[in-house]
This record gives C-alpha cells, structure tokens and sequence, in this order.
C-alpha cells in the first residue's frame, strides 16, 4: 500500500524506468523494468482518485505515449497503451 503522500517519491522514478534500455553488445536490457513501471503507472490509475493523481498525469503522459507508440517490444507497447488509456478514462 502506498500513501498519496508518497506520490511525490514515486512518480519521477517510474517516469524514468518507462525509458529504461541498457545495451549490452548486440542486445538490450530494460524490456522487463518498461513494463513493470507501465503496469505501476497502470496501478496508480486504479488506486487513488482523479484530484490526487491530477498533478501526475501531465508527468507520466509523454512518457506512456512514446512507448505506446516507439518501444520495439510489444508487450511493452501494450502495456503502455494500457495504462495511458486507464488514465485517460479515469481523469
């Protein structure tokens, strides 16, 4: 469980796992972590109300929408569409 105080703590590292993607030679690592932090952003939308997450949304927006549209995994690109339209619809 976590507090809506807590938010503030939260927000910015999930926004930053959304574009999480380590090289390593010819292959890359960070497709599980994209879409743990799209699954929280998801999370967040179903958890608390529309006034607390309101000042959170604008943050986590482009984030969802560019893997939504760019990332090179489809899980992640649906889990992304997942989560920005579970906060579209909740807002």
């Amino acid at each position: 469980l976590l507090l809506p105080g807590r938010l503030q703590a939260v927000v910015p590292v999930t926004v930053k796992a959304l574009q999480m993607d380590v090289r390593l030679g010819s292959a890359s690592v960070g497709a599980h972590v994209r879409d743990a932090a799209c699954y929280v952003c998801w999370a967040f939308a179903r958890a608390y109300a529309p006034a607390v997450m309101a000042p959170y949304v604008p943050v986590m927006a482009p984030g969802l929408l560019t893997l939504a549209l760019l990332d090179r995994e489809v899980n992640c690109r649906r889990a992304a569409c997942a989560a920005f339209q579970e906060n579209v619809g909740r807002q």
